[in-house]
């Protein structure tokens, strides 16, 4: 996976085997439906109950796709997920939107991409 910016559109793509298993070739963000972009070490922020529709959930090895539950969307995409009901990500990227299908874009990623792109949304 990789990820894309212009002046106003946040693109990840995903390359291979990850567009198999997320069921998305890639997914784009509008900066003026960005609401908050956060760092995470360790993330399990998950609503009370939630669905894969569609994507691909294999404990320890890949959490893709999307995932709906209490009326919102999210896309995920991290590898070796801890947990079944509420699974446990590390160093992810949360991309919170204003939108209702995707809520939260939750990426696995570096420190220093959530700094590039957290950069580039605090420009206006």
């Amino acid at each position: 996976m990789y990820y894309t910016l212009t002046n106003s559109t946040l693109t990840f793509v995903m390359e291979g085997s990850e567009q198999v298993i997320a069921l998305r070739a890639k997914v784009s963000i509008d900066k003026s439906d960005i609401e908050s972009v956060r760092w995470h070490e360790s993330f399990q922020d998950w609503p009370k109950w939630h669905m894969r529709m569609p994507g691909s959930y294999l404990p320890q090895w890949v959490m893709a796709g999307s995932y709906w539950g209490d009326d919102d969307w999210d896309f995920v995409l991290a590898r070796k997920p801890k947990g079944m009901i509420k699974p446990l990500l590390r160093d992810v990227l949360v991309i919170t939107t204003n939108k209702e299908k995707y809520k939260r874009v939750i990426i696995q990623s570096t420190n220093d991409a959530y700094n590039e792109i957290n950069e580039w949304f605090q420009r206006k």
